[in-house]
């Protein structure tokens, strides 16, 4: 309660924290008992110290403030001493005292204050009292009633008071802060929030309307705005705050995740004051929090805190939050019991020093890590009292002195009740009551524990392990429904709560597959390394099929993690393991599973696996069941005192008894059948003994005979107890199963027998006998062992179950209805609705295949229809009742409506019912769709081939025939159908009797008993594909002599078989077949053989003939082919020689290159000379001496001038044509150089193919040189003319070839070229023309 002055609400300064005494003056010896005022000494008072006035009982200081008419406000001010020193009950009294003497008062804001402080202290009374919610299992005492009626009344007090401050001043600060504070209070959080705004906006920045708009705002989750208004009150009020401001500061920080600020502000007001009990709270629950517990200081930092705690609880020992923390500590605290135990390794009975009061359900640990629950029975009760049992056997070696560790439910009970009892604030009640809940969880007391997690969960919404608490609870009481949707409620809230995410994944596994696995996936991605949460996930897996391998990965998986971090891994584990690795035919990891699995068990338990000295005795007395090698798991080969020298040539051994040793002599214990062995090696079994000779006759000579053999030990095989542990059948059974898997049925069969010879009241090894049994064709045993189990178990679902479908599998109908009635009428007084179902599913399938019956075919099809009917009123999802009931639609003809069944059927079931295959053939059949009805058929039987479906009506071998002659039928229908075409599309008809025939003689290979109607179809199919082989002609359908020639075989190969039926039915016995159909296809296969063997006769001239028109063909084709040949062959030779040609001319051409080549050269060093000459001759000139003899000069220039053409001179002259060279010796060298010149025909030979060409070519140059009038001798440009047609060649005979590609012009031939065109630009012209004239004439 803060005290407000007059004249001060708007201030915003910080008071002084000065506290002052309180001065009363004395006035009571001046009264003279009249009204009149009495007027008071100053020098005359009573003063009481601050300190001293909380020590004051209230009623001592209310009677002197009446006996001295003391003024209000010092009634105000006692009061407010009063709370400051933590008497508010005092400080209530007090004012409750001024308010009965207000209206004395003339001062209107003094009874408005003590008005308004009174209201306030009631209120805080109220609060203090609780909300009046007593706690009480058996309802509400009369105390907790007067008390919550006190609270109510307490609370119309501080209503009333506040309404009568109003009257007087309605703005006073204190009268609208009350009235915020109740209606806060009562959860009126809207009124709250009007009243504090109105105050502030009114008054200023009170200082209590403040705080109230910071609590309204926390309350609203505006946590945010909560801490800027603390911190706000801080600021400006920094010592009248207090602590408490500083707690409300720090939850707000805690709120928005700053914790380490939080923590600040929780020390903060602690070190303000010391006895906040928020504020030790505050600071406990935060270091607890951030200790981590793997560091060396965890333990002491929680002492500490809790220390802090319980300091608070002695404080204010009604404070619910403390103690709350209180019973939550003590919830997982472990009190130790006075006195020590002792134990045994494998066993539950604990004995005590000192009789110790344990409870039923209750929890202890014994030593530091061993932890179970009290167990008592009826049968404990006569037990001695220092006695007592657990849950879980004791898994270590046996101890004694060991400390025995309880946990104290009953304080945190008491506890967690007051927390409740406490409060008002809801939140808080709700932990309360989930504490409560867990006690009685942990007890087992379900009721009690769903009743108080849900009116927690009612309380605060929010409260997760409330609502995951009853989610579990619901589970346990099979609501499984409820307790999905409180996980779901739950996840809404905390999205990453692992267990409830793995729960919810369990609870949902069989209706929401995909979802479920979604949810435990997520679980262990949010922690991978939880391996409890990968076994989960794991066990969910293996509920499916299809799923096994997955299951088996989380496995592996989950047994890795713990074996890295040191967990001991489980039987179960082990054992399941084992189960997934046998489901997906991973046989040898089965075994290694099962192996590990044996192991945990044998260091777990009390093991006589390896027997001490004093137990061979025994040992080699009991009877070995087990014997074979795959069942080495439960056998061992004991050492005897026996001794015998082996020989390599004979069986019988030589027993040498040990007389010295301390036991007798183990020869009697030995029995005919005993598997021995002989030294380290060799086993081998005993055929027979001669105790008097001391022989024993072995079924092997031994074999590893060598000079350090003899003498050797001899060891009998004997059980070594593992199966008289009941935690070992279950694996025992499992390795069993895992030789029929592997096709062992000896091996399997053995340990069966040994598991009920142990166990003789476990019931599957009695039905898996049976089951072996009847796959083994043995109705005698199966039956012996159903009815050993019947009398082991009565009653039993299972069994009668199996003894039903014996009597299916035999076709006894009305013995297997009367079991199966019986079922269902066990199973509705059990309530058993998946026996129920499973029973009236088998006979409404008894009903559908008895509908032959005579006169019962309308009925039996009724009852069957009506079975099927309530199967699925109860389960829609069952889909082998959808199956029966698809049955029954195709029966009355609705083949469209079954067709949609069966494939339904299909969709939902996966593949798992094979029948529905079946069904959709013959529907299909039906319909006419051989294709798809052979497929169905061929799926079917693949479907149970593989994996061993159990057909309950007949054996497999029974099933397989049927299957076949079902497929055999559709070919034999479908190949009928074809043949209606009666044309050439018939064709295929042939090719499908022949696979109907295939089909059965596969079946008739299947059976394993004569079936008369395999053979007669056999033989109808043959008759039938004879017919199609023979009207083949007819339809235009090309046929050859060996198809005739089989059908004959077919035929005569029928005829005896049908005669053979025939004379059976003539000698009476019992054939199915009618004897005028067997007449009737006797006469046809007669006539059809006479007919095929015509036929075939024809067929055979018309092969000759074809063959031999296929001969002449053929020599036709060969003597083609060989004309051909030659023909190609000449073609190549005329080739070759043709390129042989082109080759030659090429090389001659090569030829006329180079020598044309080698003669430029020559002629270039000629003109060269000339060159020389012609300077020579030039200088002489200009000396004026007379120059060299020119003949002597031209024959200078003939001795290396010896086949250039003249022509060709100017081709590399480079003279100018101005030079003054004397024309008539010009003229001589020029004839001298065409002399000397030789022709193309001299040069190169006569070339006849082009000759012609060149010699017009060479006479119409010539033409066109004399008409162009030139001074020079047309002879030399004949000839040149002449060599040049010779030199380069005709392209037309040289076949499109030019040697001027081949050899480049010089740069000399071409300017010459140039030149002799510029001098003469017409020359060209001219020649064209005068050519085309020639050519014209």
């Amino acid at each position: 309660m803060v005290e407000l002055n007059e004249g001060d609400t708007n201030s915003t300064k910080s008071k002084s924290n000065e506290r002052k005494s309180l001065i009363i003056p004395i006035i009571s010896h001046l009264k003279d008992g009249s009204d009149m005022p009495v007027q008071a000494d100053p020098n005359l008072f009573i003063e009481i110290f601050p300190e001293e006035l909380p020590t004051l009982d209230s009623s001592t200081i209310i009677e002197v403030l009446k006996d001295e008419d003391a003024p209000l406000s010092i009634y105000a001010d006692a009061a407010l001493e009063y709370v400051r020193g933590r008497k508010e009950q005092d400080g209530a009294a007090v004012l409750s005292a001024a308010c009965k003497m207000e209206s004395q008062c003339s001062s209107k804001d003094i009874r408005v204050r003590v008005l308004a402080s009174a209201g306030i202290a009631h209120l805080t009374q109220a609060n203090k009292l609780g909300g009046g919610d007593t706690l009480e299992l058996n309802g509400k005492t009369a105390q907790q009633q007067a008390a919550a009626d006190q609270n109510e009344e307490l609370r119309s007090v501080s209503e009333e008071l506040f309404n009568k401050a109003t009257t007087f001043d309605q703005f006073f600060p204190m009268t609208w802060v009350g009235k915020g504070i109740l209606n806060l209070n009562i959860g009126k959080i809207k009124a709250a929030r009007f009243f504090f705004d109105t105050t502030i906006r009114q008054c200023g920045q009170v200082l209590p309307a403040l705080l109230g708009e910071a609590a309204v705002n926390f309350i609203d989750g505006n946590y945010k705005e909560a801490q800027d208004l603390y911190a706000k009150v801080m600021t400006l009020y920094p010592e009248e705050s207090g602590a408490s401001v500083r707690v409300g500061f720090g939850l707000c920080c805690y709120k928005l995740n700053q914790v380490d600020r939080a923590k600040a502000s929780f020390k903060r007001a602690y070190q303000i004051d010391p006895q906040n009990v928020e504020a030790m709270v505050g600071c406990a629950v935060l270091e607890i929090a951030s200790v981590d517990e793997t560091a060396k200081d965890f333990l002491l930092k929680t002492e500490n805190a809790m220390k802090l705690i319980s300091m608070a609880s002695y404080i204010d020992h009604s404070n619910a939050m403390v103690q709350n923390h209180l019973a939550n500590h003590y919830f997982h605290k472990w009190s130790q019991v006075h006195g020590t135990v002792s134990i045994r390794k494998g066993q539950k009975e604990v004995h005590m020093s000192q009789p110790i009061p344990l409870e039923n359900g209750e929890r202890i640990r014994i030593g530091q890590n061993f932890e179970s629950a009290v167990v008592k029975d009826d049968d404990d009760m006569m037990m001695d009292e220092s006695v007592f049992k657990i849950k879980d056997p004791w898994t270590k070696n046996s101890q004694t002195g060991l400390k025995l560790w309880k946990k104290d439910y009953d304080r945190v009970f008491s506890l967690a009740k007051d927390a409740y009892n406490s409060t008002t604030v809801q939140e808080i009640q709700a932990e309360s009551l989930f504490l409560l809940a867990r006690v009685y969880h942990v007890r087992e007391d379900y009721p009690n524990a769903h009743k108080f997690y849900d009116k927690a969960c009612k309380l605060a919404p929010d409260l997760s392990p409330a609502r995951f608490g009853l989610a579990q609870v619901l589970i346990w009481q099979e609501k499984y429904g409820d307790a999905a949707a409180h996980l779901k409620l739950l996840l809404l809230k905390s999205p990453t709560a692992t267990d409830a995410l793995a729960a919810l994944g369990l609870l949902e596994i069989k209706e929401n597959r995909k979802e479920a696995l979604s949810n435990l996936k997520k679980a262990v991605d949010l922690d991978p390394l939880n391996t409890e949460l990968i076994l989960l996930e794991a066990f969910a897996l293996q509920q499916e099929d299809a799923d096994y391998s997955h299951a088996l990965e989380s496995y592996y998986r989950a047994v890795t993690l713990m074996q890295k971090q040191g967990k001991d891994i489980s039987h179960e584990v082990w054992t399941n393991m084992g189960v997934l690795c046998q489901e997906t035919k991973q046989y040898k990891k089965a075994l290694e599973n099962y192996a590990k699995a044996l192991d945990v068990l044998d260091d777990g338990l009390e093991s006589n696996i390896a027997g001490k000295e004093n137990d061979l005795n025994t040992e080699i007395e009991s009877e070995c069941l087990i014997k074979f090698k795959q069942n080495s798991f439960f056998w061992k080969y004991i050492e005897t005192n026996l001794r015998t020298t082996v020989d390599t040539e004979t069986t019988i051994l030589s027993i040498n008894v040990d007389e010295k040793s301390e036991r007798s002599s183990d020869l009697e214990r030995l029995r005919e059948g005993d598997h021995i062995k002989l030294g380290d090696k060799f086993e081998t079994e005993i055929i027979s003994i001669d105790l008097d000779a001391k022989e024993v006759t072995i079924k092997d000579k031994y074999v590893f005979v060598d000079e350090n053999t003899n003498p050797v030990s001899l060891f009998v095989k004997r059980s070594n107890n593992r199966l008289k542990k009941p935690s070992v059948i279950t694996i025992a059974f499992n390795l069993a199963r895992l030789h029929e898997s592997a096709g062992e049925m000896i091996p399997s069969i053995e340990l069966h027998k040994a598991i009920v010879k142990q166990h003789p009241s476990y019931v599957n090894s009695y039905l898996r006998l049976a089951c072996i049994a009847r796959d083994c064709s043995s109705i005698l045993n199966c039956s012996q062992w159903l009815s050993a189990a019947c009398k082991v178990a009565p009653g039993n679902t299972e069994v009668l179950s199996l003894v039903g479908n014996l009597h299916l599998s035999l076709c006894d109908w009305e013995p297997a209805q009367k079991v199966f009635n019986e079922l269902v009428g066990r199973a509705e007084e059990s309530k058993n609705e998946s026996v129920k179902a499973y029973s009236q599913l088998s006979l409404g399938n008894i009903y559908f295949n008895n509908l032959n019956t005579p006169k019962k075919y309308a009925k039996h099809l009724f009852y069957a229809a009506k079975f099927y009917k309530q199967i699925l009123s109860k389960d829609n999802a069952n889909a082998y009742a959808a199956n029966g009931l698809g049955t029954i639609l195709a029966e009355k003809g609705e083949l469209l409506k079954a067709k949609e069944v069966f494939n339904r059927v299909r969709e939902i079931s996966g593949g798992t019912i094979p029948d529905t295959l079946l069904n959709l053939g013959h529907i299909y059949l039906a319909q006419k769709k051989h294709p798809e009805a052979i497929q169905m058929y061929q799926k079917y039987m693949t479907t149970i081939t593989a994996t061993g479906a159990p057909v309950t009506s007949k054996s497999q071998e029974d099933n397989e025939v049927e299957i076949l002659m079902y497929i055999a039928f559709a070919y034999f229908d479908w190949a009928k159908q074809t043949e209606l075409f009666n044309d050439i599309k018939a064709a295929d008809a042939d090719g499908r009797y022949k696979h109907c025939i295939e089909y059965i003689d596969m079946a008739m290979k299947k059976s394993k008993k004569e079936n008369v109607i395999l053979r007669y179809n056999w033989c109808r199919a043959k008759l039938q594909a004879a017919n199609c082989v023979l009207q083949k002609l007819q339809r235009n359908i090309r046929r050859t002599a060996q198809e005739v020639r089989d059908a004959l075989a077919g035929l005569e190969e029928s005829l005896p078989v049908v005669q053979k039926l025939l004379q059976w039915k003539s000698e009476k016995k019992r054939i199915p077949i009618a004897t005028s159909t067997l007449n009737d296809f006797i006469s046809h296969c007669k006539a059809n053989i006479v007919s095929a063997k015509s036929h075939l006769s024809e067929e055979l001239k018309k092969e000759n003939e074809a063959r031999e028109l296929l001969e002449l063909q053929r020599r036709e084709v060969e003597q083609h082919q060989r004309d051909r040949e030659r023909e190609q062959s000449m073609k190549e030779a005329l080739a070759k020689m043709e390129e042989e040609k082109r080759e030659r001319r090429a090389q001659e051409k090569m030829n006329r290159i180079s020598h044309l080549v080698n003669a430029w050269d020559r002629q270039k060093e000629e003109a060269m000379l000339i060159e020389k000459e012609k300077i020579a001759k030039k200088e002489s000139k200009k000396k004026g001496l007379k120059g060299p003899n020119v003949p002597s000069a031209v024959d200078e220039a003939g001795v290396f001038d010896n086949d250039v053409p003249q022509d060709n001179k100017n081709l590399f002259d480079d003279s100018d044509d101005n030079d003054s060279i004397d024309g008539e010796e010009t003229t001589k060298k020029t004839k001298k150089a065409k002399k000397a010149t030789p022709t193309s025909n001299e040069l190169f030979g006569d070339d006849s193919d082009d000759s012609d060409d060149e010699n017009e070519l060479a006479l119409s140059s010539e033409k066109n040189d004399n008409n162009d009038g030139n001074n020079a001798d047309p002879t030399p440009a004949k000839k040149a003319a002449h060599s040049s047609k010779d030199l380069f060649g005709d392209s037309e005979s040289s076949g499109g070839e030019s040697d001027e590609e081949l050899v480049p012009q010089t740069s000399e031939k071409r300017s010459n070229v140039d030149v002799e065109n510029t001098e003469n630009p017409s020359n060209k012209k001219r020649r064209v023309i005068g050519g085309d004239d020639e050519e014209d004439e």
